[in-house]
Formats: structure tokens, C-alpha cells, sequence
């Protein structure tokens, strides 16, 4: 049984760890006594949201393992704050890539799990985004190629050649 660990990307997350040090720091030293009530809250919000990106950044540098795993029967995906996800081969019907993209610029990078049997216990969100988008509705989960130190075109041709034996 071979597996395929992928880890974080130590640069990118050194980059996150400067941009959001430059932010925060730089709109603290802003002079707030002549703002009005609302650049003030929109001030203390970016400091909050940029802080959050510092001890994000990290947890990715300091972090030794890996955060997804691919083995020959499934896909174990670990989140930094959560406990990990487990996606089985033999439940997966199809993977592919989506990007985000901003005035033509790539922003982030998924690949999306179609799975053969959609959810059962689905939530109030769940239920909305099935009736709003219902060529969606297998989708159940997402993993971001953003921060691993692998290429996402790479990552799903390896995906995809370990659900074919399943579809066969």
C-alpha cells in the first residue's frame, strides 16, 4: 500500500505570515482619534482578521504533518483546526479542478469530490445550495491546492488514477 503525503507550502505560508504582519501592524499605527465610528470598526475588523492570518501562518510553518494524505483506498484530508476527513476511492465518482479567479488572475485553486451517492442528513444550507444549484448537489467536499506543495493538475491525475479500478 503506497502512500502519497503532501505538505504545506513553507513559502507561501512565510509570504502570509509577512503580508499579514505588514497589514496589521501597519493599520495599528493609523491615528484613530479623528475617524468617524465606522473606519474605526472597519479598522479593529482588518487588525482581527489579519492577526487570525498571522496565527494561521504559523501553525503552517511550525506544522509537521502532513495535511493530506492519499492512499490506495482512500483520502485523508487535515485541517490545521479540525479533525481530519476521511473520503473513500470506492464512494467518489469524480474529481475535477475549479479555479477562482479575479480580473483574470488566479485567486485559488480547488478540486471538487463528486460523490456517486448524494447526502442524506443535509442541513438548511445544504438544502438551499441543492435548490439554488441543483447540478451541484453531489458535491460534498472541496480540498485546496493552494497551500500544499503540490501542483493541483498533478494532485487530480494521481486522484484520478485511484478511482478508474473503482469504476470499472
Amino acid at each position: 500500500m503506497k502512500e502519497h503525503h503532501f505538505y504545506s507550502s513553507k513559502i507561501k505560508s512565510l509570504i502570509l505570515l509577512i503580508i499579514s504582519c505588514v497589514f496589521t501592524f501597519g493599520i495599528s499605527y493609523i491615528d484613530f482619534k479623528d475617524e468617524n465610528l465606522f473606519i474605526i470598526v472597519m479598522l479593529c475588523l482588518g487588525i482581527t482578521l489579519f492577526s487570525f492570518g498571522i496565527l494561521y501562518s504559523i501553525l503552517l510553518l511550525v506544522r509537521t504533518e502532513p495535511l493530506l494524505t492519499v492512499t490506495d483506498k482512500q483520502i485523508i484530508v487535515y485541517n490545521v483546526l479540525r479533525k481530519p476527513t476521511f473520503i473513500r476511492f470506492d464512494e467518489v465518482a469524480l474529481f475535477f479542478i475549479v479555479d477562482m479567479r479575479h480580473y483574470g488572475i488566479k485567486t485559488s485553486s480547488y478540486i471538487c469530490v463528486i460523490m456517486k451517492q448524494p447526502k442524506e442528513n443535509t442541513n438548511v444550507i445544504d438544502k438551499v445550495s441543492s435548490t439554488v444549484f441543483p447540478h451541484l448537489k453531489g458535491i460534498r467536499y472541496s480540498i485546496q491546492t493552494d497551500m500544499l506543495n503540490v501542483k493541483a493538475k498533478v494532485l487530480l491525475e494521481l486522484l484520478n488514477s485511484r478511482i478508474r479500478p473503482y469504476n470499472l
